[in-house]
């Protein structure tokens, strides 16, 4: 093979990995709108069902949940999330070991896009109870956003060891990988572990995740 048609291959693979990327950031940025929101009304089992540890009632004094129109940031969101963090503060400074309060706290930084006070709310709440896969794919979401891609990957798998049926958790772990590292053959073991979870996982243009693996390990030949 001469050196042009290298060079042809190489941009026809580039290009290919990118086409992929740019539908898959897409499903990333929706796998975080689902762990954002908790999916409270969702009765699958491992992908949006609110941890048991956050679905009692709201300690007295504590702000109640703030309504989320699919993750989206609404006109105004700022003005009417801050209120809320204030209250919360308030609240966490009398009651410092409320692992639910600090969740919330973490919502609402998440949503707009406060990444380090995210962060910092969510690791509160992860020191007090440490065995939420949400709280941790909702962390991996904000370490990502806050370029720490490894810390990223670090609190999705410890999220898959705890709930190794978490399809947002595996599928975003593959995005890092493939996105943050350029890493595909880690890429295709997360997204393999996904379609062991769900045959018929996809992404958010519809292309099966398992047709994604294959494509990708026959473009890597």
């Amino acid at each position: 093979m001469n050196q042009d048609t290298k060079k042809e291959n190489m941009i026809t693979r580039q290009a290919f990995y990118i086409s992929i990327l740019i539908s898959l950031t897409l499903g990333f940025l929706m796998g975080t709108a689902y762990t954002s929101l908790k999916l409270a009304d969702s009765k699958q089992p491992g992908i949006g069902q609110m941890p048991p540890a956050m679905m009692g009632n709201t300690p007295k004094g504590m702000p109640g949940p703030e309504k989320r129109a699919g993750g989206n940031q609404k006109p105004g969101l700022a003005a009417m999330a801050d209120p809320q963090i204030k209250e919360l503060q308030a609240f966490l400074k009398e009651n410092p070991d409320n692992a639910q309060a600090w969740i919330k706290l973490g919502n609402a930084f998440f949503d707009l896009d406060r990444f380090g006070d995210a962060i910092n709310a969510y690791e509160k709440s992860l020191s007090i109870e440490p065995d939420h896969p949400h709280v941790l794919t909702d962390l991996g979401v904000m370490y990502r956003r806050n370029n720490e891609p490894e810390k990223a990957l670090k609190a999705f798998s410890k999220a898959v060891v705890l709930q190794p049926d978490f399809e947002i958790a595996w599928f975003n772990k593959g995005i890092v990988y493939m996105h943050d590292l350029n890493d595909i053959p880690k890429a295709i073991e997360a997204w393999e572990q996904l379609v062991k979870v769900n045959p018929t996982a996809q992404t958010s243009g519809g292309t099966l995740v398992s047709e994604l693996i294959e494509k990708l390990k026959t473009k890597g030949r």
